[in-house]
């Protein structure tokens, strides 16, 4: 996650904390981000959604090499997750057993520390998703 100001960190905090979505009235179908109008169907009827806590692991990946402010956290699993109607790629946390990773196991959706923004900025919290074993 690329450094935020504060005052773009404050307009963006609804989709980091709650992976607030659109669902379309026309054809039914929802997405994340949100966006002004469907992109299956074009339609601007369009209402808020919000996917469950708790979902699916469908594939994830390994990252050894990261930026210089995420160092610390290598190495850094990411997934790509289907949570309800939606599918959403996110950091994966509390992997303690790599060989217990495998597409179809439960996964929940909690808050975790991203990045510090140097030793007296801002710490930029997000949603990870934590394997249920």
């Amino acid at each position: 996650m690329a450094k935020l100001s504060i005052p773009i960190f404050w307009r963006v905090r609804k989709h980091l904390y709650t992976l607030e979505g659109r669902k379309c009235l026309e054809c039914g179908r929802a997405h994340f981000p949100p966006k002004n109008s469907c992109p299956y169907c074009g339609s601007t009827k369009l209402v808020e959604y919000y996917p469950p806590k708790k979902g699916k692991l469908l594939v994830w990946t390994k990252l050894y090499e990261t930026c210089d402010d995420r160092s610390a956290y290598r190495p850094i699993y990411i997934g790509l997750l289907q949570l309800g109607e939606l599918r959403v790629v996110l950091p994966l946390t509390d992997i303690h057993d790599e060989g217990k990773l495998k597409p179809g196991i439960d996964v929940e959706l909690v808050l975790r520390r991203y990045i510090e923004d140097g030793d007296t900025g801002l710490i930029y919290y997000g949603l990870k998703a934590r394997p249920i074993f």
